[in-house]
């Protein structure tokens, strides 16, 4: 909620929550393993941001194919700088 990417509509629709929850907080899950709470929260910002009204309708799916295109940029950044 601290970046209002779901609206309170969102967090009552249980098909919004299942699909978050099966498809979405696993990879931010990796996300926080690979850059920490602070790595996650300054993603979302940046999505938040970049998010235009069509992706508001299905945020489950906007939000996994955002983070299914940044962890690639990050698991390379990290291989980089070993």
């Amino acid at each position: 909620m601290e970046h209002f990417l779901l609206s309170y509509i969102d967090l009552t629709d249980t098909a919004i929550l299942s699909g978050l929850q099966k498809n979405v907080y696993p990879l931010y899950d990796e996300l926080k393993e690979l850059r920490g709470l602070k790595g996650v929260k300054e993603h979302l910002a940046y999505i938040r941001d970049k998010q235009d009204d069509y992706s508001k309708k299905n945020i489950a799916k906007y939000l996994k194919k955002s983070i299914e295109q940044y962890l690639p940029i990050v698991k390379r950044q990290d291989i980089d700088h070993e």
